[in-house]
């Protein structure tokens, strides 16, 4: 009953808690907003393990050889291909290029 209180009320109006208390009626404005984060805190903590099966999948797909893009301009198709293709690049580790430079030592006064 407090996942419908919570969903019957708008969440940016004040005094939001206490609407709920009333909707739900045997729990004060404090205990309904601590049950609820709890509730909300355990979900967050459910997804993650989710999250996880879906990161190896990258990894799998490292060991192929770049696909050639073959979506039309202006699709998302073409976008997730770009994206993928871009991912699977070398990544160039380039020198600072102020690194090497004479001013490198100088100190500027500002």
């Amino acid at each position: 009953s407090l996942g419908r209180a919570v969903a019957l009320f708008p969440k940016h109006k004040n005094g939001f808690w206490v609407e709920v208390a009333m909707a739900v009626g045997s729990r004060s404005a404090e205990d309904c907003h601590q049950k609820y984060m709890e509730e909300q805190q355990a979900k967050a903590s459910k997804r993650p393990a989710t999250k996880k099966a879906t990161l190896g999948k990258p990894e799998q797909k490292d060991t192929r050889e770049p696909v050639a893009i073959t979506a039309k301009v202006g699709t998302f198709k073409r976008k997730q291909q770009m994206r993928d293709f871009l991912e699977r690049l070398p990544k160039d580790n380039h020198d600072d290029i102020f690194a090497a430079s004479p001013f490198q030592n100088r100190r500027v006064k500002v």
